[in-house]
């Protein structure tokens, strides 16, 4: 199964409309918060598309949680934003909080930097896509208990 994963598009519908447009074969959608309004667009624009999606901490007035979870072929996947777990300065919150929900993939968004990492202590990947808003996003691939992981652009 191939998902897409993305974050922080801050008002970029265009661009979130052409990657959707782009990574048509991605059937289930991870959006990690900040811009919760192009989301509520993309649900019907994309009806096709499963979306799981949890708030930003520029997503005020919207009702996501700021948790999600996902079990696919093998592999769980959490998603938050990442603010609550002050991932700017540091993954250990992010990875403990993976740890103990027992996730494969910890996947936020909020610093804008596409980045992934595999902590050797918990055994968690984390990974951010990259903010949609600078046209960064990622696409995992998951097969029988194991993911691969590709950074894109649009």
């Amino acid at each position: 199964m191939r998902v897409l994963v993305f974050s922080d598009s801050h008002g970029a519908m265009n661009a979130a409309i052409e990657m959707l447009t782009k990574e048509s074969e991605c059937s289930l959608v991870f959006f990690l918060g900040d811009g919760a309004r192009e989301l509520q667009r993309l649900v019907e624009i994309f009806p096709d598309k499963k979306f799981v999606a949890v708030k930003g901490n520029n997503d005020f007035h919207y009702s996501l949680e700021t948790e999600a979870y996902k079990h696919i072929d093998g592999v769980t996947i959490m998603a938050c934003h990442g603010h609550i777990f002050d991932v700017r300065y540091t993954l250990t919150s992010l990875l403990k909080k993976a740890e103990g929900v027992r996730a494969n993939i910890a996947l936020y968004g909020h610093t804008h930097k596409a980045n992934m990492y595999n902590d050797p202590v918990t055994g968690v990947c984390a990974i951010n896509p990259g903010a949609l808003c600078e046209r960064k996003y990622c696409v995992l691939t998951i097969e029988k208990g194991q993911f691969d992981i590709e950074f894109k652009s649009i």
